[in-house]
């Protein structure tokens, strides 16, 4: 039974230590990403 209780205890740990950086961005802040600057210029369309 010991074995069993630090297998589900390290997949928590696992859990947690994943969702922790996602969990810490969603409080904080943040500026909108900038739009995509437009690199090509479509020529068919110039006159």
């Amino acid at each position: 039974m010991n074995a069993g209780w630090i297998i589900f205890g390290l997949c928590i740990v696992f859990i947690v230590g994943a969702a922790l950086p996602l969990l810490r961005e969603r409080g904080r802040r943040q500026t909108p990403p900038l739009p995509h600057r437009e690199t090509l210029r479509d020529w068919r369309n110039e006159k």
